[in-house]
């Protein structure tokens, strides 16, 4: 994802430029950070796009600038291998002269600064879930290694399903460039930038980390509860000093994210929590309320009646009143009736004033039971595991801490169909090598959904129970020439020559094919078919064609393009993917079952939720074909 390429037609960067050859500039969106962002047209695809170059020209010395480029470009290929959910999308980097260019997802959507210009504040629940979103698409920044130095309400914006976006990496962690170009200011939104990068010093030049953003997004939560930020003045310097050495406010409308917020702004960056301590946090707020406010600012329809009131301290939506004791190490949730928190909400508990419990939101601490028996597995299970892999384009692909494509949406569907929310749905990796054994003798999973062929004697064999199929796919050869030979058809493989071997993920039924077709295999079976793939790319390996499933393999070919697809090397009949679970577990088995006819049959409706996910997904990688082998109700399991 990275383009070299001069300005061709226009001068300088104004309307007119192409960047590239590609993208023409059309007009100047605005300046933010580093640099102007730009609406462009990409020509090659036909559709519009945001354009930031990320350095200003001739702002230092021509060794200087070359070195800025370097660092730039690396760190914005960096962002653009992100993709996260929560994450503005990054299309193309591109390095022209002494400019690198950011490529972005054009956004015509209203930012969590527009939301509070009209709402002034936000309820708990409602300010928690966006903060969740966001901390979730930062930690995703983080975790590629990139610093985002500008989290603020106005580079939060929402897409049109209400999901908030972290957007505008022009000052990310180009600290070289910062230097560089603004020497003598300092880099970010005053009232949001952390006391550590208000003391610079030749001691401690480079002092931002995670735990800055962090800062960051702690002031944004306070801001989104109480109204207004918590350190504020007349000027910059009067605000960089309340920043430095004024205690904060203590929040008034908190309520259960008072701990959180007080946590994330301490002055001392050592203090603060990490990502994965503060998301732990906000699941715990959020679980607490899981229907309330919608995420761009609507309100949902009027709530059913409240329950009835539970036992002090009791249940799963206790929650704190403002100015309550925070536990131990100030971290437990604290717990509060229902009953109390109404009658705090008639005398002022205005942090509450927007939250809304409903009957289908409510949960109860009490198992659900019928005849002695739990009536709906989440009532026994508050977290669904789901078992998937990590290493399959457009199937199943784990990228920037996101897991992406067919099978986990299609296990998010299954989960959501279940009743559990979205935050109660977890991935675990699993590979060919291991899913049964995961499945059947662990409590890591609950379902498998991992391209897992089924059916009643795979099952048997196993050890595990099946529900399906879901995808019915054929099988498919993946092939690369090398300097030994080139790859036409089956037949180039099919050869004695020990110098031309065939790789399949260990566990797989490819196993028995390779043998069957009197194929060579590589010396071992790998766990996993990326690293098959990974032996296929290199040219110091004797590995000429990975086998496996032709959606694994139009999706590998999508992704690599020194590799082909050897198209109508199978015989037989299609094989089906099964959702594996542990036997005997009636009530999961009947709940998935249900969930994936629901998910299978159209129901009056123009497609099916199965082939909505099939078109967004896998066709992409079969170009030009309809919906294949659709699978049937009730087939087996």
């Amino acid at each position: 994802m990275h383009s070299q390429g001069t300005t061709g037609e226009g001068r300088g960067d104004g309307p007119g430029t192409v960047i590239a050859g590609r993208y023409r500039l059309l007009r100047r969106l605005g300046h933010g950070g580093m640099g102007v962002v730009w609406e462009a047209l990409d020509t090659s695809l036909d559709r519009k796009v945001a354009v930031k170059g990320l350095l200003t020209p001739g702002a230092a010395t021509p060794g200087a600038q070359t070195q800025w480029v370097s660092r730039a470009r690396r760190e914005a290929q960096a962002i653009a291998r992100i993709g996260h959910q929560n994450v503005v999308a990054v299309h193309d980097v591109i390095e022209d002269g002494q400019q690198v260019w950011i490529v972005m997802e054009l956004l015509n959507s209203r930012s969590l600064a527009d939301l509070l210009r009209e709402q002034q504040q936000l309820s708990v629940p409602h300010a928690a879930r966006i903060g969740l979103q966001v901390l979730r698409g930062l930690a995703a920044v983080h975790e590629a290694g990139v610093l985002h130095r500008d989290v603020k309400p106005h580079n939060i914006l929402f897409r049109s399903d209400g999901r908030a976006l972290l957007m505008d990496f022009g000052i990310s962690t180009f600290e070289g460039a910062v230097q560089v170009t603004r020497s003598h200011e300092i880099i970010g939104t005053v009232q949001y930038l952390a006391p550590e990068l208000l003391s610079r010093s030749a001691e401690q030049p480079h002092p931002a980390t995670p735990a800055s953003d962090l800062w960051a997004l702690g002031i944004t939560l306070y801001e989104m509860v109480e109204g207004r930020r918590p350190f504020d003045g007349h000027g910059s310097i009067e605000i960089l000093i309340a920043v430095r050495e004024s205690p904060m406010p203590p929040p008034r409308f908190a309520g259960p994210l008072t701990a959180l917020i007080t946590a994330l702004l301490q002055k001392d960056p050592r203090q603060r929590p990490d990502a994965a301590r503060a998301e732990a946090m906000l699941q715990e707020i959020t679980r607490d309320f899981p229907s309330l406010d919608t995420p761009d600012g609507r309100q949902p329809p009027a709530p059913a009646p409240a329950p009835a009131p539970r036992e002090p301290g009791t249940g799963a939506n206790a929650v704190p009143l403002p100015g309550a004791a925070t536990g131990r190490k100030g971290w437990d949730r604290w717990k509060v009736p229902v009953s109390v928190l109404c009658t705090a909400l008639l005398l002022g508990g205005v942090w509450f004033v927007r939250a809304q419990l409903s009957d289908s939101g409510e949960k109860n601490d009490a198992v659900a039971e019928k005849d002695g028996k739990p009536e709906r597995y989440r009532d026994t299970h508050s977290v669904l595991k789901v078992g998937v892999k990590a290493d399959q384009p457009a199937l199943s692909k784990k990228e920037g801490g996101e897991y992406k494509g067919f099978e986990p949406a299609l296990a998010r569907l299954i989960g959501t169909l279940m009743g559990y929310d979205r935050d109660e749905i977890e991935f675990v990796r699993v590979t060919s090598d291991n899913r049964a054994k995961l499945t059947r003798d662990s409590d890591r999973v609950d379902i498998t959904l991992a391209t897992y062929s089924g059916g009643p004697e795979r099952a048997a064999a196993d050890g595990v129970a099946f529900v399906g199929p879901y995808f019915k796919p054929l099988g498919g050869l993946l092939v690369r020439d090398k300097a030994h030979r080139k790859i036409k058809g089956l037949r180039d493989l099919q050869t004695n020559d020990p110098d031309v071997e065939v790789c399949t993920a260990n566990g797989s039924t490819y196993m028995k094919y390779i043998e069957e077709k009197g194929l060579i295999a590589e010396k071992r079976f790998p766990p996993s078919y990326e690293e098959c793939v990974q032996e296929l790319l290199s040219d110091s390996t004797k590995v000429y064609a990975v086998v496996t499933d032709d959606a694994i393999v139009a999706g590998y070919a999508d992704e690599n393009e020194a590799t082909r697809k050897l198209p109508d090397e199978f015989d037989g009949g299609a094989t089906g993917y099964g959702i594996a679970m542990k036997p005997g577990e009636d009530l999961l088995q009947k709940e998935v079952r249900d969930a994936l006819w629901k998910i299978l049959e159209r129901d009056g409706a123009k497609e099916s939720k199965w082939e909505g996910l099939y078109k967004e997904y896998l066709q992409p990688v079969f170009p030009g074909s309809s919906t294949p082998n659709t699978p049937k109700l009730g087939e087996w399991g």
